[in-house]
């Protein structure tokens, strides 16, 4: 086989595809000239709507070039040049890496390859030619200095995962590399990654998978709009109280997802990726990245396999405290960043592979204890807080908030907001699209699940937004921002950046310690039980890991994790060969600071730092203070000192924190100008590459929240990102 450097490329062997999953046909629509037309017509999930986003903005700006960009245009790769876009289906996908120049469109330091890994670890790909494969797609951005040797890059790259599960690493690398390495230092090669089943990676885990139509409409293109119909088909149902047979009709459909996937995983047999997408299988991958990288860095041509690993805290045979060496070299360990589902993943594989720990960053932790159980209701401990803040900021800003009155305190905006939710419960709201003849309703289930529990992630931006369109409910003024082209648009061939696929599903239900397979009278005690933690419960309880999880059949080839919270089970502190850092907001809406203390004590020696806001994830709101441990982190290897807890229960102790200087209709405070953040000045550009990455989450999970045919998604997205200043 033969040896290709970095910036080489491959000649290009195409993959077999079956007729599930063709190419585009000849008389197919691009998405790239008309992406603008589709833009407002259909629900993209995460990774999909973040790549359309992005083609319709951030390219704009990558073509431009991008003013805050700190790194050195180097000889080597990042000077290759490579077409505007690339098809990944393209790239020949190798058990070595095999790199080669991409995305030119979004600057010239991109790096992609598609790295084979085993489908199932415990039948590796060098035992047998027939066993089955997984494609995982790769982008890099190059650190500073890079030639076409590969001896310059770094020991260990930084990996990052933007969360989920089902988030995608490439179309979060791709679109804000930049701002990353200004982050972090330009001295990073950073690679975002698919994980098994998700976006660019193949197979995908798609239960909607459809073979060519009779009419000559692709497979993809059948698999889309059946899966459009279905969402459609339930899109009035509103959230779990909102009618009295809404959580039974929910619960119906959840169950009719887990049969359709599980036709596709009957038919496929052993080789169905649904058996395989579990959190370990995610953390192997991992390993597996990091194992190819050193190959392919030091020219070696023998890897040792990897053994099968239980998914399991180690409890025996862990490494003694992080020696000296350990701080001197990374080659071989993880470096990583993790956000949301990125932290169970990040600790999952601290816990397979403790020895194997460089850096890792765990940033809106997730508690793995709760994420194994039939349903999330403790994550929400936090949300009501935040929501509460919505209406003391609004006050306080005065006329800078589009919902206040003259006069108004907390109270007169609690008490008009519920008259206008009121209202929406007992007649939606009508309006009018203007480029199409359809009408719309907008409904107070979509108000609260698209609109208000969105813009808990991050209220810096969200609660402008959720004042503006308030405002517009009191006027009656939302058929001055409805947009929508209906389905017609979406008839025919087209193709699109990504396509849709399921999951977040087959990875948070099969990662489940036991299935929920409850009927509606178990369910609605489980519902109950979570509203006694928040008034946001009917939003949280719908979403795809826990009523979505209902009737899920599919066996997952291996035990799931051993995480939980059973009195009678207290493994060992895992030891890990570098102190794991974790990052918490003082109040998150989905992963609250108490989940990120919980993980704290299962490793030796983890630190955290609390960043004094609110929102998830500490991106969500900017922090010098933040920034300057990260980077002390990554870059130096400087720990903060692990917490000290007043006992063995409860979470009162002390650990550092750090102060936002942002808030809702504020601008970010300054630092000052001598203030160093690991020997460099925090400056405007820091700034703004955080907004940009808060840009990203929040469009993300805005997008993830809408309805496919939302007639506010096109504004709401478009203020978001307007808020968000993450993008020229």
């Amino acid at each position: 086989m033969e040896k290709i450097e970095a910036g080489q490329v491959p000649r290009p062997q195409r993959e077999e595809r079956s007729p599930a999953a063709p190419l585009r046909s000849p008389d197919a629509r691009s998405w790239w000239p008309g992406l603008g037309a589709h833009f407002g017509n259909w629900r993209y999930i995460y990774v999909l709507i973040v790549l359309v986003i992005y083609s319709n903005i951030v390219l704009r700006a990558q073509l431009r070039g991008n003013p805050h960009d700190d790194r050195v245009p180097d000889e080597g790769p990042v000077s290759d040049s490579s077409e505007p876009w690339t098809e990944w289906l393209d790239i020949t996908p190798s058990e070595k890496l095999r790199w080669q120049p991409c995305f030119g469109v979004y600057g010239p330091n991109l790096q992609c390859a598609r790295l084979t890994v085993p489908m199932d670890y415990s039948r590796p790909l060098n035992a047998s030619a027939a066993h089955p494969k997984v494609h995982l797609a790769l982008i890099m951005v190059t650190g500073a200095g890079r030639t076409k040797d590969p001896s310059t890059y770094a020991e260990a790259p930084l990996l990052v995962n933007p969360g989920g599960p089902g988030g995608s690493g490439v179309a979060f690398t791709q679109g804000r590399a930049a701002s990353l390495q200004i982050l972090v230092g330009n001295q990073h090669d950073i690679i975002g990654f698919d994980p098994r089943g998700v976006g660019y990676s193949t197979p995908k885990a798609d239960c909607f998978a459809s073979p060519n139509g009779s009419n000559g409409v692709s497979g993809r293109n059948v698999a889309f709009m059946n899966r459009l119909a279905w969402l459609a088909s339930g899109q009035g149902i509103g959230v779990t109280n909102s009618s009295n047979v809404a959580l039974t009709q929910l619960a119906a459909r959840s169950k009719a997802i887990g049969k359709l996937c599980q036709r596709i995983d009957e038919t496929q047999g052993d080789s169905s990726i649904f058996r395989y997408m579990s959190t370990p299988n995610h953390a192997r991958d991992m390993l597996s990245i990091i194992q190819a990288w050193d190959e392919w860095r030091l020219g070696s041509q023998t890897m040792q396999p990897m053994q099968p690993d239980t998914a399991q805290p180690p409890v025996e045979q862990q490494p003694s405290d992080y020696d000296e060496d350990s701080k001197t070299s990374l080659r071989g360990k993880l470096v990583y960043w993790g956000f949301s589902y990125g932290t169970l993943l990040g600790a999952t594989f601290a816990s397979m592979f403790p020895d194997k720990v460089g850096r890792i960053v765990l940033d809106g932790v997730v508690n793995a204890d709760h994420y194994v159980k039939p349903m999330w209701e403790t994550s929400l401990v936090d949300t009501d807080a935040i929501w509460d803040r919505f209406f003391v900021s609004c006050a306080e800003a005065g006329a800078l908030c589009d919902f206040y009155r003259a006069g108004d305190g907390p109270e007169e905006l609690r008490a008009r907001f519920k008259e206008i939710m009121s209202s929406l419960e007992a007649q939606p709201a009508v309006v009018l699209l203007p480029d199409t003849n359809l009408a719309a309703l907008v409904t107070a289930s979509d108000v609260k699940k698209s609109i208000l529990f969105a813009g808990l992630y991050a209220p810096i931006v969200g609660f402008p937004v959720i004042a503006e369109l308030l405002d517009r409910v009191l006027r009656d003024k939302l058929g001055g921002i409805a947009k929508g082209a209906g389905m017609a648009s979406l008839c025919g061939n087209f193709t699109l950046p990504v396509w849709p696929d399921d999951s977040i599903t087959a990875v948070a239900c099969g990662d489940k310690r036991r299935k929920l397979n409850e009927g509606v009278p178990e369910l609605q005690a489980r519902f109950e039980s979570a509203a006694s933690y928040s008034w946001f419960a009917d939003v949280w309880f719908g979403i795809e890991p826990n009523l979505g999880c209902s009737g899920w059949e599919i066996e997952s080839k291996e035990p799931p994790m051993r995480w939980h919270d059973d009195p009678t089970h207290k493994p060992a502190l895992i030891q890990t060969s570098f102190p794991i850092l974790l990052f918490s907001n003082t109040l998150d809406p989905v992963t609250p600071l108490e989940a990120a203390l919980a993980m704290t004590r299962k490793f030796a020696n983890a630190s955290i730092v609390e960043q004094d806001g609110s929102g998830h994830c500490t991106l969500s709101c900017w922090s010098s203070c933040t920034i300057k441990h990260l980077r002390a982190y990554f870059n130096e290897g400087v720990v903060p000192p692990p917490p000290k807890f007043k006992s063995d229960v409860g979470n009162e102790g002390q650990w550092p924190t750090c102060q936002c200087f942002e808030g809702p209709w504020t601008s970010p405070g300054r630092p000052a100008a001598e203030e160093s953040m690991s020997g460099i000045p925090a400056t405007g550009d820091h700034v703004q590459a955080y907004r940009e990455l808060r840009a990203h989450f929040s469009i993300s999970m805005l997008s993830q929240q809408l309805d496919y045919n939302n007639p506010l998604k096109s504004y709401l997205v478009e203020r978001t990102r307007s808020l968000a200043g993450g993008y020229p």
